[in-house]
């Protein structure tokens, strides 16, 4: 059985899911998962309108690949879930994934000892609300230079500013350095009239 089929279209793809996707199937989807990915799609959409079971291997996969898209600032989206599949990317808090979903939309990792966090979509006072605790929770237990990707947020509010400077005072307080990467023209504008673009480390 094929447990998945892509679909081209342009610099888009479209991968559609049938069947079980348990360990086994996992094993088998994950040579050609990564063969999509490294066509560089500029997004990417994950169909699961004829899966009946996702296990916890397969969501590792699909997880990857939405963090993948994220840093090449393309777009990832979950499509046409059947209602038991939608509960299992709510439970594991991927349920900003799907179409129609809401949520904080970040991802970060930690690599050769520098923390970064990727951020995406609009940066208003709501969303902004929604990811404090949790982007200041992880902040709490780094111990080292802190990054925000910014290349896949369109808007900024005051909000987003505050949380930056907070963010910046407590990695500051650590002796590590903090800074905002890939930040586009309108958004660093924002900065640069709050004064703030000694933030910036880098623009698109």
């Amino acid at each position: 059985m094929s447990f998945m089929t892509p679909h081209r279209d342009g610099s888009g793809v479209t991968l559609s899911f049938a069947g079980r996707l348990d360990t086994l199937a996992s094993q088998e989807l994950k040579l050609p998962i990564r063969a999509e990915l490294d066509r560089q799609p500029t997004n990417l959409t994950c169909d699961f309108k004829d899966v009946t079971y996702i296990g916890s291997a397969v969501l590792r996969l699909i997880f990857e690949a939405a963090r993948e898209l994220q840093r090449r600032n393309g777009l990832f989206r979950i499509s046409r879930c059947p209602a038991e599949i939608q509960r299992v990317f709510a439970l594991t808090g991927m349920d900003h994934l799907m179409d129609g979903g809401t949520g904080p939309a970040f991802t970060h990792e930690l690599k050769d000892g520098a923390l970064r966090i990727f951020l995406q979509g609009r940066m208003d006072a709501v969303r902004v609300g929604e990811i404090r605790s949790e982007v200041r929770q992880i902040l709490s237990k780094h111990r080292g230079p802190v990054r925000f990707e910014v290349a896949a947020v369109p808007y900024v509010a005051s909000a987003f500013v505050h949380l930056c400077i907070d963010a910046s005072k407590t990695v500051k307080a650590h002796g590590f350095n903090f800074g905002l990467e890939k930040v586009a023209p309108e958004t660093a504008q924002i900065f640069r009239i709050a004064g703030l673009q000694s933030l910036i480390l880098s623009s698109v």
